[in-house]
């Protein structure tokens, strides 16, 4: 016989970050509708300054990104109304059948697998496109987005969120500081833009020249408060333990324990007497394609309510 035999056990090739992001996600399908009510009141704030940075109307035919389980989605499918037309998506599996199960009685809307950084849709055939907290998640944003600009009709706008610095949002940073120390004390964790991550798009001022270098005019960046008030503390940690419990899952049970008493201890303030609630901001970035005279067609009074980025 010729040639190299395969080796019997090859170990398989080391998952990329967002890799990693997507699997984590996606296995949290089935339980994350018990979430979403939490969620979507976090997120509202920001999830209204979208809207109205979108402008939708009716008729209006737009994609959406790492859309999970359809949080968002139907705020969009309302926006457009039974003419237009939504095509909901995300990379993982999953939360894409999740979502088409939850939203099955919304007709214009279709749910479907794919990945945000290799959008297929033709040339010119979206009025809008839209991401609500996953686009800090794309490992390589600016190749994304010039892909998405020219799906784009002239005049649509792209809107999406990611959270702001990490210091402004201790809603993470706090129990995550803490969890990552203990999974690994001998090591910093690495800078918050080195990977895509929660933190990785929390500058504005690139937000905006990331929107700028891809062709987008009327741009805008706006800091929105969103504090998160969950309804107990064991609801809190609960769900810190969902989203975040991977971090410390190589621990023994012990270090395990101590490590979330020292996240209960941290957290437990947001919940005081007269607390806003725990600590979050988030940042809304909206560009709009020119028209064929470099100006936007679709242009209507009162959209440009953002700052400048």
């Amino acid at each position: 016989m010729h040639g190299a035999m395969p080796a019997a056990h090859e170990a398989p090739p080391p998952r990329s970050p967002k890799e990693a992001t997507v699997e984590a996600w996606d296995a949290r399908a089935d339980r994350w509708d018990e979430w979403t009510p939490m969620v979507e009141s976090w997120f509202a704030p920001a999830t209204a300054n979208m809207e109205r940075a979108l402008g939708l109307r009716a008729g209006d035919q737009v994609l959406e990104l790492a859309a999970g389980t359809g949080g968002f989605t139907r705020a969009l499918a309302a926006a457009v109304g039974p003419s237009g037309h939504v095509i909901a998506t995300d990379s993982g599996p999953r939360m894409v059948a999740r979502m088409a199960e939850n939203l099955q009685e919304l007709r214009q809307v279709t749910a479907r697998v794919m990945d945000g950084e290799r959008a297929d849709q033709s040339p010119g055939s979206l009025d809008a496109i839209a991401c609500r907290q996953g686009f800090m998640f794309f490992a390589a944003p600016e190749t994304a987005l010039a892909r998405l600009a020219p799906t784009l009709r002239p005049g649509g706008r792209l809107v999406f969120s990611v959270f702001s610095p990490p210091d402004r949002n201790g809603v993470l940073s706090r129990p995550s500081r803490i969890l990552s120390r203990w999974a690994d004390p001998d090591h910093p964790p690495p800078p918050p833009d080195a990977a895509p991550g929660p933190f990785s798009l929390s500058d504005p001022v690139r937000l905006g020249n990331l929107l700028r270098s891809v062709g987008f005019e009327s741009v805008a960046v706006e800091a929105v408060d969103c504090p998160l008030r969950p309804p107990s503390l064991t609801k809190l940690m609960e769900f810190y333990r969902e989203i975040l419990g991977a971090t410390v899952q190589r621990l023994s049970a012990s270090d395990q324990a101590a490590a979330w008493a020292e996240v209960e201890t941290a957290v437990a303030p947001f919940l005081a007497p007269g607390s806003p609630g725990a600590p979050c901001e988030i940042l809304v970035a909206a560009g709009r394609r020119p028209d064929d005279r470099g100006s936007a067609s679709r242009a209507r009074p009162g959209r440009e309510r953002s700052r400048p980025a």
